[in-house]
């Protein structure tokens, strides 16, 4: 079972701890980036060295914060920075990327920490698992998807571009816990819009599944400039970042490698959502992607009978109105099925009987998923 308690940290804010499976703890709340060092001597990690992995942009804003902090530690840095985007998960680039740790020395006992979004703590899982065969990593996510989804949960993995048109995302990758998960919600203050849309893609998700957070707690999260002017409404943003890091975990730790069906829940909105991520060749960001599927899911969920009509207005109403997509002009249709044909999840779906109740391995007739397309990919 996934228990938050309290640790004092920081004076600002008590950050919350989250015990999941694998001894991996979640940290939540504000100037964790400054007490990083701390951090890690507290949870008792006694690592040799650190391989920073992060992106041009989030180095710039936060790279030497992690790096004074780190230092404290008295132990090497080896820094490697990959460009903005998910291109940089392609696994053709994987040589490149870890070359600067290869120049320098590292071993088992080394520690690699992902800071960035959902792309760098992706790939950054992935070379923890396969570097030496396997070394400790933390993750840092410091964007609004990252703290509520991508950096939860244990899996990462990298895309394959069959072609240079035709992209399959996270077909290569593993199932591995962290050591820590640390969510400072001031890098949230840096984000654009649309990153901040990106992550509310996965957070209707929750609601939609699992009934919270709550409608209130969606249309005011759009905002976080209006949230975190003040410690109170920090911490108020930081409780409703918990509330979907223990929906995600709560359903990881009873389904930890994917084994028992359970996680497949988590996979609600994906089936197309990946799908038009993939045919979308960039178009689309993951969340926006996901609040198609969500469209997608619960009308196919109203044409199978099981889902109202009233509540799958209310669904498109709730996306439309946190200004997400709905819909996707400009894209193939036959290109979005294509993409579903190398699902890992075997095309089938997490479909909607209300808000907080789903059912998982929904086998749909073909005739059904492109009559709901043809309502969304336009």
């Amino acid at each position: 079972m996934v228990v938050i308690t309290d640790m004092n940290i920081v004076s600002n804010i008590k950050s919350q701890i989250i015990p999941s499976v694998q001894s991996t703890n979640y940290i939540i709340g504000s100037d964790l980036l400054d007490n990083l060092y701390r951090t890690i001597v507290i949870r008792k990690k006694a690592f040799s060295s650190f391989l920073v992995l992060s992106d041009g942009i989030v180095f710039n804003l936060y790279g030497q914060k992690i790096v004074r902090a780190l230092q404290k530690l008295g132990k090497p840095i080896v820094i490697s920075l990959i460009p903005v985007g998910e291109q940089s998960k392609n696994i053709a680039l994987l040589p490149e990327i870890i070359k600067p740790y290869f120049q320098h020395n590292f071993d088992r006992k080394s520690c690699l920490i992902a800071l960035g979004g959902g792309v760098v703590t992706d790939l950054g899982g992935f070379l923890a698992s396969i570097l030496l065969r396997g070394i400790s990593f933390i993750n840092i996510p410091t964007t609004l998807l990252g703290q509520v989804d991508a950096a939860i949960g244990g899996k990462s993995g990298v895309d394959f571009w069959f072609s240079k048109n035709q992209m399959y995302k996270n077909m290569i990758g593993v199932i591995n816990q962290p050591s820590l998960v640390i969510s400072d919600v001031e890098t949230l203050k840096t984000l654009p819009e649309r990153e901040i849309l990106n992550g509310l893609g996965e957070i209707v998700k929750y609601w939609v599944g699992w009934s919270k957070p709550t409608l209130k707690q969606l249309l005011t999260i759009k905002t976080p400039e209006k949230w975190l002017k003040d410690s109170f409404q920090v911490e108020e943003f930081a409780k409703t970042i918990s509330i979907c890091q223990r929906i995600k975990l709560n359903v990881v730790t009873k389904d930890p490698f994917e084994k028992s069906g359970e996680r497949q829940k988590l996979n609600l909105g994906h089936t197309v959502g990946h799908a038009l991520e993939s045919a979308a060749k960039g178009e689309l960001s993951h969340g926006e992607a996901v609040a198609i599927g969500l469209i997608a899911a619960a009308k196919i969920s109203v044409l199978t009978k099981m889902l109202s009509n009233s509540t799958y207005k209310l669904i498109w109403e709730t996306i439309k109105s946190l200004n997400l997509p709905v819909i996707i002009k400009g894209i193939n249709r036959e290109e979005v099925l294509k993409a579903m044909e190398y699902d890992k999840k075997g095309n089938t779906f997490v479909l909607i009987k209300d808000i907080g109740i789903i059912n998982t391995g929904c086998q749909v007739p073909i005739n059904i998923i492109n009559q709901a397309l043809k309502e969304i990919v336009l």
